[in-house]
């Protein structure tokens, strides 16, 4: 027996290290298994000893599991890289204009975000290009070297990139792992103090950043540059190049020489504006010619069916105009100095053709000018759909990058911009016209009206209505028939109305003020009175009033009635509904007319009353003597025996139009 325990020990202690071992190691395998002997049963005794061993065994097997799991979660020590850049800047100005191309690799998985360029950077265009890639079991990303960059549609590429811009500068999202190549046209504004240059810039942190930068000056000092950059110069250009590394700002700084400055190459420089109707199109230009020593050379060129609107400058004495064959030519005269720009504003209009049309917007085109550079917007003044087609000598730019002074200029949002360094520019623009929809320019908030009815066929109405009205000269109104104006008031003021052939009367109208610190319009009142001849009251039949009928939506309309007493009245129909209570309150005005109280009050209203004349037609039946009434019937309205008549409890609809088909002469006498 203690044979067979001690076997029995070491069998369990073998199995339960190999089961161990095999469940927390995924770096080895067992080699061999051990089994217990098939016995039925049996006591197993184990040493303390023995026991703690394997305890301490069995913990070490756990450590060791858990330092193999972690040597295999290696971190990837970075998570992108932006492995080589090359910028190539060209100096425009008050910028540098960057052509820039750039490779990046994202090595991890999902969503990236690379830091790029400062907020004073701004972006013409940007173009993505992924990389064929392979992707290995660690995770890792191999550039396939001689792989070529394919061409995605727009829709594409922002799914593998997007340039995005906050109030910290650009940044690139991109999805990982992939290698892309990007090509960014950029600019960068220069600090400019009289003749002298500097150009501060963070390039994006690049394993390696190539640049190369043009001057088309003469007489160019450089005061500053990073270094080990090597700078070339000829007579009229010099060209600096240099390498930085991630951690290193471009820096330079340049002086042009005043007397070599005198000779520098003239430039005009043009911000332009084309408003766009549906009969003409009108260009408005600002144009700065700098560096010129005469304006006897410069010519300005415009196509024979183009309008000379205005040429104006304080910088020119005079300026004429000369037919040639196709064109007509603007010519300047007055002094010019290199060192003092020269500001002319020239606008001109030119008539569209029979719309829909494809039309190419005649630019100004500069003669006796070494550079051109410039930006045109495009608004539109009425409803028409304009799209951009094609574009000669030029680039289409989104319409938020054009200057700020033509957004101030522009009387609407700009639609299409336009960038351009060639005289020969020239856009062309797709024009379709549609049929315009003539909408309310009045509308009417708020209508009170309060009739009073006889008993010997007079009926006397007052209306007043509460009006926004932005253009409208006059309100119409269409009285009921047999009706006479007795008074009309336009915000407490009397005014007299005018009567068309028609019979309909013409209330002058004027014009709403606006809401202070708003868009909205103040409404006023217009007053009406009006005395109708209506038909008398006898035994009983039906009663009709009528309300004027205006050319212009009601939003709300509330009716007071007052009928003659001792009758009985039901069965009301028309497109008023009768009412307890009104459902708005009424507004706080003082009325110019009095229309008198007496009789039973009805009220009615409506929520829209457009194109229609507001009436009421009911029946009613006499009341006789006391506690005696000639109604159509008992089942309402009615006094019956021992009850009171009450106005307030009325007939529905369906009750009235059932009543209607059986009609009867009853007397109830109370008790």
């Amino acid at each position: 027996m203690h044979k067979l325990n001690h076997t029995l020990i070491h069998y369990l202690w073998a199995t339960l290290l190999v089961c161990l071992f095999s469940h927390l190691s995924s770096a080895e395998e067992a080699t061999s298994v051990a089994t217990l002997p098939d016995i039925e049963t049996g006591k197993v005794s184990l040493p303390w000893s023995e026991l703690k061993k394997l305890l301490e065994e069995i913990d070490k097997l756990k450590q060791a599991a858990v330092q193999d799991k972690e040597k295999q979660k290696i971190p990837i020590p970075v998570e992108h890289s932006i492995t080589e850049a090359s910028l190539k800047g060209e100096v425009k100005e008050a910028t540098v204009r960057f052509e820039a191309n750039f490779a990046v690799q994202i090595f991890k998985k999902g969503w990236n975000t690379v830091s790029f360029f400062p907020k004073e950077v701004g972006i013409e265009a940007i173009t993505f290009n992924p990389l064929a890639t392979t992707t290995d079991a660690s995770g890792s990303v191999n550039d396939l070297a001689n792989s070529r960059p394919s061409r995605k549609s727009a829709a594409e590429e922002q799914k593998i990139a997007q340039l995005v811009r906050d109030a910290n500068g650009y940044s690139l999202l991109a999805q990982g792992p992939q290698t892309l190549t990007m090509q960014v046209i950029f600019h960068v504004p220069l600090q400019m103090e009289e003749l002298t240059y500097t150009l501060s810039f963070l390039p994006p942190k690049a394993v390696i950043n190539r640049l190369h930068l043009s001057i088309s000056e003469k007489g160019v000092t450089m005061l500053q540059m990073p270094p080990h950059s090597q700078v070339t110069q000829t007579e009229e250009l010099t060209t600096v190049e240099t390498v930085l590394s991630e951690r290193d700002e471009l820096k330079l700084r340049w002086q042009i020489d005043q007397d070599s400055g005198v000779s520098r190459k003239s430039l005009a420089t043009y911000q332009a504006l084309a408003s766009v109707n549906k009969s003409d199109l009108t260009v408005v230009n600002t144009v700065v010619l700098k560096y010129v020593d005469s304006l006897t050379p410069i010519t300005f060129q415009l196509p024979q069916t183009v309008e000379i609107l205005n040429v104006s400058s304080l910088d020119i004495e005079q300026w004429t105009t000369e037919k040639q064959e196709s064109f007509q030519i603007i010519k300047l005269t007055g002094p010019a100095d290199s060192r003092t720009p020269v500001k002319i504003d020239i606008s001109y209009r030119w008539r569209l053709p029979t719309l829909p049309a494809e039309v190419t917007i005649p630019t100004l085109e500069v003669t006796g000018i070494d550079n051109v550079e410039g930006f045109l917007g495009v608004e539109v003044l009425e409803n028409l759909e304009v799209t951009a087609t094609k574009v000669k000598e030029g680039v289409l730019i989104p319409a938020k990058n054009l200057p700020k002074p033509l957004w101030q200029k522009a009387s609407n949002p700009l639609l299409h911009g336009y960038q351009f360094y060639q005289p020969t520019f020239a856009p062309t623009l797709n024009i379709r016209s549609y049929q315009e929809i003539q909408t309310v320019v009045a509308n009417v908030d708020w209508v009170d009206g309060m009739t009073h009815r006889t008993l010997e066929g007079k009926s006397i109405t007052r209306m007043t209505y509460f009006i926004r009205n932005n253009d409208r000269q006059f309100l119409t109104l269409t009285l009921p028939d047999n009706s006479r104006i007795w008074q009309t008031f336009v915000d407490g003021t009397p005014v007299k109305p005018a009567q068309k052939d028609t019979g309909e009367i013409l209330i002058p109208m004027k014009k709403s003020a606006a809401v202070q610190g708003g868009e909205d319009l103040q409404s006023f009142s217009i007053e009406v009175g009006y005395t109708t001849e209506v038909s008398k009251l006898s035994l009983k039949g039906d009663i009709l009033n009528q309300l004027p009928a205006i050319d212009i939506p009601i939003s709300y309309l509330r009716w007071s009635l007052y009928l003659p007493e001792y009758y009985e009245y039901s069965g009301f129909e028309g497109p008023l509904k009768r009412v307890a209570s009104f459902s708005q309150l009424a507004l706080s005005f003082k009325s110019q007319l009095d229309i008198p109280t007496q009789g039973q009050l009805f009220l009615f209203e409506k929520h829209l009353v457009v194109d229609e004349k507001p009436f009421m037609r009911g029946k009613y039946g006499q009341f006789l003597g006391d506690d005696i009434f000639l109604s159509l019937s008992p089942s309402f309205g009615g006094r019956l025996e021992g009850e009171r008549f009450d106005t307030q409890n009325y007939p529905t609809a369906a009750e009235s139009k059932l009543e209607a088909k059986k009609p009867q002469v009853i007397l109830n006498r109370g008790k």
